[in-house]
């Protein structure tokens, strides 16, 4: 989401104190870490599928050959925890790259203030599909540890546990929808009102070719 309001190829950078230069700044030094963690995260869940692709391989060409002696019990329910797990975890990652499918049809034909109303109202419906499922999910949870609930198949694995990393999956799809929001707020706002509490900026050029920023194109 672009919330800068500036051309891509502009750098805006904010000169002076202020309270709201200050709460811009931790803002986004919190976002740095997190966007740390949701690279983990990303990184994670791409270890998982891996690792799911040379088990999965591994079962196919044991049950091929017949050699039953040596083939994996229960690699297929563990599988599917797996698939959860790495499908779920990712989600803030995803999210935070935007790697999700976007349909861009007329967003592309709003007005800059209104591509931005778009991107947060699709960020608040984001973070409300996440929260109710992230809920319900940990309700779900609580009454498999209390009913002491297992699969029924072998490893015979407490129901709670994959429901556990599916539910902090959404959950941190929530919370990271509320961030992205928080911080695009930030963007737009905390530069004017820097601003207008005395604070200065200057705009530079960055070139595409050289990796660098250029003069300043002008002050604020």
């Amino acid at each position: 989401m672009n919330v800068s309001g500036f051309q891509a190829g502009d750098e805006r950078v904010l000169e002076g104190q202020s309270a709201a230069l200050s709460l811009l700044t931790s803002i986004r030094a919190v976002t740095t870490i997190l966007d740390r963690i949701y690279l983990a995260m990303g990184y994670t869940c791409g270890g998982v599928f891996l690792l799911l692709s040379f088990f999965i391989t591994y079962q196919v060409i044991a049950r091929k050959l017949h050699l039953f002696d040596i083939m994996a019990p229960g690699m297929d329910q563990i599988s599917g925890y797996a698939l959860g797990f790495a499908a779920t975890w990712a989600f803030s990652y995803a999210l935070r790259t935007g790697s999700h499918v976007r349909i861009d049809v007329l967003l592309p034909l709003m007005p800059r203030p209104l591509r931005f109303l778009a991107d947060l109202l699709a960020l608040a419906a984001i973070g409300f599909f996440a929260s109710v499922a992230a809920w319900r999910l940990w309700v779900m949870v609580l009454k498999s540890y209390e009913l002491g609930a297992t699969t029924n198949t072998y490893p015979l694995t407490p129901l709670w546990i994959p429901q556990t990393f599916v539910a902090i999956g959404f959950s941190m799809l929530g919370f990271t929808a509320l961030q992205m929001i928080v911080t695009g707020l930030a963007e737009a706002f905390l530069p004017r009102m820097h601003l207008m509490m005395g604070g200065t900026e200057i705009h530079r050029v960055v070139s595409p070719e050289a990796g660098a920023a250029g003069d300043p194109a002008s002050d604020g």
